[in-house]
C-alpha cells in the first residue's frame, strides 16, 4: 500500500519524537497481537448456536487478524521512513 508518510521539517515534529511514538505503538501492538492469539478460540464455545457458527467465528477472527497485520505494516512503513 502507498502510505502518506510524514516529512521532517522545521515546523513539524522531530524525527526522534515521531520515531518514538510509532515505535511505542508498534511494541504495544505486538503485545496486543500476542494476547489476541492466546485467547482460547474453540469450537465447543459455538456449537450451541447451530451449524455454521464456528466457521463464521473463525472467518471473523481472521478478519481481525488481518486488520492487526495491516496496522503493523502501516507502523512499519513509518518506522522505516524515519530510519528506525
Amino acid at each position: 500500500m502507498d502510505y502518506t508518510l510524514p516529512t521532517i521539517h522545521i515546523n513539524g515534529n522531530s524525527r526522534e519524537s515521531l520515531a518514538n511514538g510509532y515505535s511505542n505503538a508498534y511494541r504495544k501492538l505486538i503485545e496486543f497481537r500476542n494476547a489476541f492469539n492466546e485467547i482460547d478460540h474453540n469450537a465447543r464455545n459455538y456449537y450451541p448456536q447451530g451449524p455454521g457458527a464456528w466457521t463464521r467465528a473463525c472467518d471473523q477472527r481472521d478478519v481481525q487478524r488481518q486488520r492487526i497485520t495491516d496496522l503493523m505494516t502501516y507502523l512499519e512503513a513509518h518506522l522505516i521512513e524515519l530510519g528506525e
